[in-house]
This record gives C-alpha cells, sequence and structure tokens, in this order.
C-alpha cells in the first residue's frame, strides 16, 4: 500500500459535502432509498449509483403537507429535494421493499408525479422478500431479474458484478476485522460509500491508528443521520468499535459462491434474503447483538433508535435483558428524533464517561 489516508480522507470529505457530484455529473445515473439493493448489480454496471442524500435542519413545507407524521425526517428532506428538482439528474430511484419509510415514500412520490405535483426521475420498488423462506427468494430473484432488465444488464453482467462486489466485501471485512483507527472515520467511510465507489482508494490506503485505551463501544439500532454519536463517544474518552445498524458496512455480507452465470440471480436473492442488518430483516437480532459484541470485544453498548423504527423496538426487551446476563453494560435510547437534535449526543457522553473512568 502505497498510499497513506490522506488521499482517501479529502476524497470522503468531498463526497459527503457534494454526494451528488458523481452521479450529477453523468448519464443514466441512477440514486436508490434503502440499503438493500446489491452492491453485485450496482457493480455489474456502467451506471453511477447514488443513495438519494439527506440534510438536517432544513425547512420541509411541501413535504410536511404531503407526508404524515410517522415519516422519518429523512424522507422528508428527500421529497423535499425532490420537489426543487435536486434529483432532475438521475435517471431512475429505486426504493427497498425493506425499509417500511421507503416503500412509503415510493408511492407517495408516484401519486405525486401522477397529479403533476412534482417531477423528477422515474421511481422504481425494489421488491424484494425477507421472510426466511424458498417464495421471498423467489420473489427478490423476480425483482433483481426486473431491475438488471430496466437496466439493460444481463446474467452475464450480473455474475462479472458479483465477482467485483466480493472483491469490496472481502475489502470491508478486512477492515472491520483490523479496525484501528477512530470509529467517527468508519462511519464517515459507510456513508461516503452510499454515494460514490470508494474501492480503488480504500483498497490502496493505510490507515492510521489511534491509542487502544479507549473504551470500546458498539454502537447499536438505528443509523444515525452523520458522526455525532461517534464523536459524542470520542470525546467521553471512547471509540465507537463496531456498528449494528442498517448503514454498516458489513451488511453487504460475505462473499457470494455461486456456479456461474446460470447461478446469480439466486446467489444474490439469496444473499438478499439473509441479510440480517435491515430494521424489517427477520433473523434473531438478539444473538447478532451478541456475536458483535464477542467479535468486535465492546465493553458496553449504545444503542440508538429513531421514533419511526416501530419494528426494531419490538427487539429491545429481550436484547436489553441478554446484554444485562453477559454482564455487557448498555445505555438504550428510544425513541429518538432521527436527526439527534434531543441531546442524544450529551447522554451518550455521559454513560461513555461512567464506562472509561
Amino acid at each position: 500500500m502505497v498510499e497513506t489516508a490522506t488521499t482517501l480522507d479529502a476524497l470522503i470529505t468531498a463526497t459527503l459535502a457534494d454526494p451528488l457530484a458523481s452521479a450529477g455529473n453523468t448519464q443514466g445515473a441512477v440514486g436508490y432509498v434503502g440499503f438493500d439493493l446489491p452492491l453485485d448489480i450496482m457493480l455489474a454496471s456502467e451506471r453511477r449509483f447514488c443513495h438519494l442524500p439527506w440534510q438536517m435542519g432544513r425547512a420541509t413545507p411541501r413535504a410536511d403537507g404531503w407526508l404524515e407524521s410517522a415519516f422519518p425526517g429523512w424522507a422528508r428532506s428527500m421529497l423535499e429535494d425532490w420537489a426543487d428538482g435536486v434529483f432532475d439528474c438521475l435517471e431512475f430511484v429505486v426504493f427497498s421493499r425493506g425499509d417500511d419509510a421507503a416503500q412509503r415514500l415510493y408511492y407517495y412520490i408516484c401519486e405525486l408525479q401522477r397529479r403533476g405535483l412534482i417531477g423528477g426521475p422515474q421511481a422504481l420498488i425494489f421488491d424484494i422478500g425477507l421472510i426466511p423462506r424458498e417464495t421471498s427468494i423467489a420473489q427478490t430473484a423476480q425483482a433483481i431479474g426486473k431491475l438488471l432488465a430496466i437496466l439493460g444488464l444481463s446474467a452475464t453482467d450480473l455474475a462479472s458484478g458479483i465477482a467485483r462486489a466480493n472483491f469490496s466485501r472481502d475489502l470491508y471485512a478486512q477492515l472491520e476485522s483490523s479496525r484501528g483507527s477512530a470509529g467517527h472515520w468508519y462511519e464517515n467511510l459507510a456513508r461516503a460509500c452510499l454515494f460514490a465507489d470508494l474501492t480503488d482508494e480504500l483498497a490502496a490506503a493505510t490507515l492510521p491508528a489511534i491509542a487502544t485505551t479507549s473504551a470500546k463501544i458498539l454502537l447499536a439500532g438505528s443509523a444515525p443521520p452523520d458522526d455525532r454519536l461517534h464523536r459524542a463517544v470520542e470525546a467521553a474518552g471512547g471509540n465507537v468499535c463496531g456498528e449494528l445498524h442498517a448503514r454498516a458496512l458489513l451488511r453487504h455480507g460475505a462473499a457470494i459462491a455461486n456456479d456461474g452465470v446460470a447461478d446469480a440471480v439466486d446467489a444474490v436473492a439469496r444473499q438478499v434474503n439473509a441479510n440480517a442488518y435491515g430494521p424489517r430483516a427477520f433473523g434473531d437480532r438478539t444473538s447478532l447483538l451478541l456475536s458483535e459484541v464477542r467479535r468486535t470485544h465492546a465493553e458496553a453498548v449504545v444503542m440508538w433508535l429513531i421514533e419511526e423504527d416501530e419494528a426494531m423496538a419490538w427487539h429491545v426487551a429481550r436484547q436489553r435483558t441478554a446484554l444485562s446476563e453477559a454482564g455487557v453494560a448498555a445505555l438504550i435510547l428510544t425513541r429518538q428524533r432521527w436527526d439527534g437534535s434531543d441531546g442524544a449526543d450529551a447522554g451518550v457522553s455521559t454513560f461513555v464517561k461512567e464506562i472509561a473512568a
């Protein structure tokens, strides 16, 4: 590795400052909402893929008039930007069925476009099934096939995409297993990877290490809007040693082993169906949480859940009990504001100071 992290850091900073820069400068760019769209499809295509960015603290008067109260603020931000024409640089936007807010936002946008109230790119639904059964895998395979056809991709292209995505998966796994930098850096990397492909720069970079005496904290629950919770942990003498939420880099799973072009769609469908990180995943969240505590050697867990992630809240009681029985301290923050504006960072700092003392 001949590069330091400097080049990569500059790219991460630039990407987060202007998330649409890469997609906006190319034709046929594709946006997406939700974290279930497989890397294999994105890397099978020559198109640029970019998750729709969100803005915190902005006024959303039109979105507020269109959306019901159950929509999180990030969805309101996206719809307001959509109405402003911010996403007109995209040809399609793919909304995942694996996220309640994302799929509902899809239907609202389609209706608003039908009524002529907004314009923008064509909205598509990625109609995946997440129940662990063969019918759900078949449904997901069908959704993948439809999306490939819309994007002009073949099964051969997808097989090539799998190979490229496996390289990224292995890279992310190596990065997590040797995690030795400040936690906020990993959060910024994961967020920047939503808006641009940083694989080559990441593979070439040598990351700086930090002191190993910081208290290790696992951050779980909802995906935070930025790195404020990570920095709150660091300011209190700790470090986030891993993330267990829908945007975590490990959500992409292990490398896919498929037998070639004929099995490519089925292989990707099974990977999507088995994803345990999303808000509608059917896996054992308590076992996964304990597994991540062991993997990261976390001393404590901060679980941060926004008001709108109702499905995940049902698992909290069991998770709290399991952590207590395992002797792992936990701060459980439920019904939080999506943008962290309710002072969650202060509560996190107080908790971490007690752990680090």
